[in-house]
């Protein structure tokens, strides 16, 4: 064979507040960054997970393409939000066959959907440490009417959806490739998005424990606006740290942030509290990784980490891709990371088509 087939795919990020693209060459020992951009979505565009305008949402994502000279068309795309249930469960040992032939019937004990309304697949991550006749699953269901959306939308865009993946997946595979020597701790993932917060806990690199809180680092913004009656921009400015931008004093818009992000904060730290006295744990969490737009936003790492006592860092999902100097800016590549985390998991799925 002369020519190695392409197995990368597009990888495309659809959030509440921005679209996300990322390219990847894979030529083989290492992946290199070949495209990557982004672009804001029209306020209540995607609320919840759920697409409330459509057409805007598609013309995003082709005048995104089409500015980053996209020629790649299949793609790889993930949801999020109260559509989705991810939930880690204890079956009696048997083989896969026999899962995927009582798998509805398991299903309809723990997902507060009608099962005829959901699509299913669900990933054995092994024999249960507390019982050796046990194995543990993790049960994945996402409503079929949001399914249906997302390949409309992508489809509207000009794209081929290969793979639709779920956000918290993507997060959880853009970190395994970047920190794989971490994979014995339990590790707490955390999304800050501008409408949602995704939450992925890894134990010995396998998610045992995820939630979506339907609120983000909007909430933060919008509340130092009014504090301030600034716009939307020079509130989101204020949000990342430029206080002088608005004729703000550094101390009090510091003390207006922590207000703002208080909620979201509390959250967060809630759920961590909630993993560490659930039968899920089978330890503490040993780290915090940030990632999302809200992750930037001035102070909320080492708020999120002296409220939860554990050690918080940001993530740089560019860790293990090579990034080409004349192509990039490497000081903007660095800056942007944390937005760029849910897309670069996708980026990194394969086309498993493509692989035959």
């Amino acid at each position: 064979m002369l020519f190695k087939k392409d197995k990368t795919l597009l990888g495309l990020n659809i959030g509440s507040g921005y679209i996300k693209m990322i390219e990847l060459k894979d030529s083989g020992s290492i992946y290199t960054l070949s495209n990557f951009g982004m672009a804001a979505l029209p306020p209540d565009a995607i609320v919840d997970g759920t697409i409330m305008d459509m057409s805007a949402v598609a013309n995003t994502i082709t005048n995104l393409a089409n500015n980053l000279k996209v020629k790649k068309k299949r793609i790889s795309t993930s949801i999020s939000g109260h559509s989705v249930i991810v939930k880690k469960i204890a079956l009696p040992l048997m083989d896969e066959n026999t899962i995927e032939e009582t798998i509805q019937q398991e299903a309809a004990q723990h997902i507060p959907y009608d099962i005829s309304d959901v699509n299913l697949d669900f990933q054995i991550l092994g024999p249960n440490k507390n019982n050796a006749e046990n194995m543990d699953v993790i049960l994945v269901a996402v409503k079929k009417d949001t399914i249906n959306d997302y390949l409309s939308l992508v489809e509207e865009a000009g794209f081929v959806p290969v793979v639709v993946d779920i956000d918290t997946f993507a997060l959880e595979n853009a970190y395994e490739h970047n920190y794989n020597e971490n994979e014995k701790k339990i590790i707490a993932l955390v999304d800050i998005g501008t409408n949602m917060t995704v939450i992925n806990i890894l134990d010995d690199g396998v998610t045992c424990f995820s939630r979506n809180i339907t609120s983000g680092s909007r909430l933060i913004t919008e509340q130092l606006q009014k504090q301030f009656s600034l716009s939307y921009e020079n509130a989101e400015l204020l949000k990342m740290g430029c206080p002088e931008k608005n004729g703000t004093e550094p101390a009090e818009a510091l003390t207006a942030i922590k207000a703002a992000a208080f909620s979201l904060i509390n959250e967060i730290t809630k759920t961590i509290d909630f993993f560490h006295t659930s039968a899920l744990s089978e330890g503490r969490i040993e780290k915090i990784v940030l990632s999302g737009g809200g992750a930037k936003a001035y102070n909320i790492l080492e708020e999120i980490q002296n409220k939860s006592g554990i050690t918080t860092e940001l993530i740089d999902p560019f860790r293990n891709i090579m990034i080409p100097e004349k192509q990039f800016d490497l000081e903007y590549i660095k800056d942007i990371a944390p937005i760029a985390t849910i897309a670069m998991g996708l980026a990194l799925r394969k086309d498993e088509v493509a692989s035959r």
